[in-house]
């Protein structure tokens, strides 16, 4: 009864108070630019983000590959292998040079692609595999290792001093 009796004093004290619109417009507006902002924050992380997953995948896939590669490797037999990353990948964007008397000027070029713009990649250089541990259950007799060391070499572009064969508990 006494919750019942105070919303009605409430209700009856609102429709006394002036400007009751102006105050609900006002709580209305903020409203709006606190879901506006947030919004647009979310859309901001989600398009910053896109290098380190560009480079996830890259980096994950070819583990992935290394992995079913050895696999298939006679007297290999299962395999775990960790890869040592350089960096992540670098975009090489592309710029426009205006010259105006001894100025020289470089810019970005940009594209417009559905109200957004980001700028022209000319390449991608994806990182470079700076060692490799590998453990696999035939890596206890030392053909099996120098035919995993070749291959790992071969495919990864490095020196096989940076390859390491360890044989599977």
């Amino acid at each position: 009864m006494k919750t019942e009796s105070k919303i009605k004093q409430f209700i009856a004290s609102l429709k006394t108070k002036k400007h009751l619109e102006i105050i609900i417009a006002v709580i209305a507006v903020a409203v709006m630019l606190v879901i506006y902002f947030s919004a647009r924050a979310n859309d901001a992380k989600t398009s910053n983000s896109d290098a380190p997953t560009v480079s996830a995948d890259y980096c994950g896939k070819t583990e992935r590959e290394l992995v079913s590669a050895l696999e298939a490797m006679k007297g290999v037999g299962k395999v775990k292998v960790v890869v040592n990353w350089e960096s992540s990948v670098e975009k090489i964007i592309a710029y426009a040079t205006s010259n105006s008397g001894n100025n020289v000027t470089t810019t970005p070029t940009v594209i417009q692609i559905q109200g957004a713009s980001s700028p022209i990649i000319l390449k991608e250089v994806y990182p470079k595999a700076l060692g490799v541990i590998i453990i696999c259950q035939g890596g206890n007799n030392i053909a099996v290792k120098l035919d995993i060391m070749n291959a790992v070499s071969v495919l990864l572009d490095i020196p096989q001093n940076k390859i390491n064969v360890y044989a599977m508990k």
